[in-house]
């Protein structure tokens, strides 16, 4: 049970990367698949944890996998919420990856 689960997720995490490596495959995944990924995307701007927690629940997906594949606008999940003031989003992944304090440094 555990690595169907895993494989699943691995399966996801590779259609994530190819969804946003380029918008010419989009048409091959599942719509609803690259909508969550979106509105991951989106609650992580919103700066709303209850809406996050929500959109990551909706892909199926742990944050973890989220963080490592994941593509907000060519930035990682993390310099995404940095880029964006979204300081509470961004402390709450943070969290939930195991970051260490550092990451959440401001790069100029």
């Amino acid at each position: 049970m555990f690595t169907l689960r895993r494989v699943t997720q691995i399966a996801l995490l590779g259609t994530t990367l190819s969804l946003t490596a380029t918008a010419a495959h989009a048409g091959y995944f599942p719509a609803e698949l690259e909508g969550n990924l979106v509105a991951v995307c989106k609650a992580i701007k919103s700066d709303s944890r209850l809406k996050l927690n929500r959109a990551v629940k909706a892909t199926g997906l742990n944050m973890r996998v989220l963080h490592e594949g994941l593509v907000c606008n060519g930035q990682d999940m993390l310099t995404f919420a940095a880029t964006h003031n979204a300081s509470e989003t961004a402390q709450h992944i943070a969290r939930r990856i195991n970051a260490s304090p550092s990451v959440l440094t401001a790069k100029r």
